[in-house]
């Protein structure tokens, strides 16, 4: 949470610094030639030393003040949601991993702290531990700087929606270059299943006409899902089997009909071939949870890119929303896929198990009668 640490903290600093820059009044300004054009709101809100210390626009304080008691506020929140994370992970064992992010800056500006940023200009934050609601004050804080330090925060020109190779998107959360080794054959292989629906599902035409094409950015929010985490286990499987296919404890004929040879381990074959494989069958998963060919119901219709994710995690436990893994599951690759600006983390949270229950006491017994 370091980095968080230093991002959300900053705004302590900073609010102190302006409020003590704000009481010291700049001296009046001598006349200047009709030439030169009046700074502009954020020019004067650049920090400037006179007699060794610093003014500032008062304007930029006042905005800028009840987002800092927001973000401290948050900082607290988050602190606490790691640390039980934190515990989770070593109660099973497990090492803390931190995010995978894209390269980080500091910016130190002068009397207002060090400010954190990632490649994109925007704060670091661990999103894992920040809800969607308190990412607002972390988007208004973003625009507060770009507004009034626009030389310090140049943010990247391409929308993440294009951002990545073959112009496939950069989530949220999952910038590091990893994320993006398999965006060209995404794109390949996407576009291959769109061009022949009815091959890749194994269906007629009058089936496969009624499938909505496949975008990469779904397949990519896809991998994440599966193959996101930071986890020797995950990085392993994001280098062969991203969307976790092929693996031998997870293992039907239906595989084999999608040009799978059953592993003796995990991660075996190419990435190509797994994808491939993975893509028919996903749509497949579409048609009926036995991942069959579509042909095998001739009847049968393609039941919408939602409901085959679901059937491809197929996991019935509850999760703290009280509503199943899969559905979770499928909304998340879904959402994520939909909005590359939103960070959809990949933990889904299962309900926790339900205290056993003390039975009746039995009734007590009468005396028999005497014979």
């Amino acid at each position: 949470m370091c980095g968080m640490k230093r991002t959300l903290v900053f705004l302590t600093v900073t609010v102190a610094g302006l409020l003590g820059a704000v009481e010291t009044k700049a001296p009046p300004q001598q006349a200047r030639p009709k030439q030169v054009a009046k700074p502009s709101r954020a020019q004067q809100a650049q920090p400037a030393r006179t007699g060794g210390r610093m003014t500032i626009d008062p304007v930029a304080v006042a905005e800028l003040l009840p987002l800092a008691l927001e973000a401290a506020q948050i900082f607290d929140r988050a602190t606490a949601r790691e640390a039980k994370h934190a515990a989770e992970l070593r109660k099973r064992g497990i090492a803390e991993v931190p995010p995978a992010r894209s390269a980080r800056y500091t910016v130190n500006t002068a009397g207002l702290g060090k400010l954190v940023f990632d490649d994109r200009g925007e704060i670091y934050i661990d999103r894992r531990f920040v809800t969607d609601e308190e990412m607002k004050t972390v988007r208004a804080i973003e625009r507060w700087i770009a507004k009034w330090f626009p030389d310090k925060t140049k943010k990247r020109k391409i929308p993440r929606a294009k951002a990545g190779g073959a112009g496939l998107p950069v989530f949220c959360g999952f910038e590091s270059d990893r994320y993006q080794q398999h965006d060209a054959l995404i794109a390949r292989l996407t576009a291959a299943f769109n061009a022949d629906k009815a091959g890749w599902c194994g269906g007629t035409p009058a089936q496969a006409a009624k499938i909505p094409n496949l975008t990469p950015a779904q397949v990519k929010a896809h991998m994440i899902e599966e193959s996101g985490g930071n986890g020797p286990l995950s990085k392993a499987a994001w280098a062969a089997d991203p969307l976790q296919v092929n693996v031998p404890g997870d293992w039907g004929e239906e595989k084999e009909l999608v040009g799978l040879v059953r592993p003796k381990k995990r991660n075996e074959g190419t990435a190509e071939a797994n994808v491939r494989a993975a893509i028919k069958y996903l749509a497949r998963k579409g048609f009926g949870v036995s991942g069959r060919p579509a042909a095998a119901r001739p009847d049968g219709t393609f039941d919408g890119w939602r409901e085959a994710c679901r059937r491809y995690n197929g996991r019935r436990d509850r999760t703290d929303t009280d509503r199943y893994y899969s559905d979770e599951y499928a909304d998340k690759i879904l959402r994520r896929a939909a909005n590359p600006d939103l960070f959809v983390p990949i933990e889904i949270k299962l309900a926790a198990p339900k205290a056993p229950q003390n039975p009746p006491a039995a009734a007590p017994q009468k005396p028999s009668d005497p014979a």
